[in-house]
């Protein structure tokens, strides 16, 4: 499994030099793999039907911020970037892309990618029962696992759920961010101005049975707002997702119950 984890890293991993994703950028046309295609292609499913309010191609935006310092980019800079930003230049023909001079990030939907992978090995291997844990990606088989879903901002736990043959995947504005003068940024960036989004959201959980749908739904909905989120759920047969609003409020969907800071599935 380890061994497994240090592949994917190697091939998938954002910050790998050797990596489908760091060629891909560097060389605007190139061959990726068969494993980078599915996910590609899978995210720009999502850039589609969200008419780009997802959008994989925010990396030269992205690579304006820096949470680690906690200093604000150079405005007239993220604005000049902003024009490379756009879905609609990938080009895929087979396993040959062509990005058209602008770059992609998949982090939104590598991490949960790998879990399903990592289960589905366990499986094959005689495992009966067990779980992977990436932190914001989770995937437990066989048996019945205990989840602690933390208060944003906060070691609180706010709200626990059981999960039994199904992944979890949680999108959280305190997953990078910094103040500055009294004002909240945080790293999931609005695909038209590069700057953070501002809606009623401060994390999403998504449940469901591939850990890359999850993954990737639950910034989806983190980006769309709780409104446009619960639609989208509504619409993803096998998926349910809980709301927290930044008010500290939950809301959930329709195949969900809250109950005393409890998940439960109907």
């Amino acid at each position: 499994v380890f061994g497994l984890c240090e592949n994917y890293e190697r091939f998938l991993g954002p910050d790998s030099p050797d990596s489908d994703i760091s060629f891909m950028n560097y060389y605007d046309e190139y061959e990726i793999s068969d494993d980078t295609r599915e996910i590609l292609l899978k995210a720009l499913y999502y850039c589609q039907k969200t008419g780009g309010k997802y959008d994989i191609t925010l990396t030269p935006a992205i690579q304006q911020w820096d949470f680690e310092s906690k200093t604000l980019p150079d405005f007239n800079e993220l604005n000049r970037v902003l024009y490379r930003v756009g879905y609609n230049r990938i080009e895929i023909d087979g396993n040959n892309v062509n990005l058209h001079d602008t770059d992609v990030d998949l982090n939104s939907i590598v991490s949960g990618y790998v879990t399903d992978k990592i289960v589905s090995y366990l499986k094959k291997n005689d495992a009966q029962n067990g779980v992977v844990n990436f932190g914001s990606n989770v995937k437990a088989f066989g048996k019945a696992y205990k989840l602690e879903i933390k208060k944003p901002f906060s070691d609180e736990i706010m709200l626990t759920a059981k999960i039994k043959d199904k992944a979890l995947s949680t999108c959280s504005i305190d997953a990078k961010y910094f103040k500055k003068d009294g004002k909240l940024y945080h790293h999931i960036l609005d695909s038209e101005t590069g700057m953070p989004i501002e809606n009623e959201l401060s994390k999403v959980i998504v449940f469901g049975e591939s850990a890359a749908e999850c993954d990737v739904l639950s910034t989806v909905c983190m980006i769309l707002g709780e409104y446009e989120g619960k639609k989208l759920i509504k619409e993803t047969d096998g998926y349910e997702a809980v709301f927290v609003l930044r008010n500290d409020d939950i809301s959930v969907s329709d195949g969900l119950e809250h109950k005393k800071g409890k998940i439960i599935f109907k």
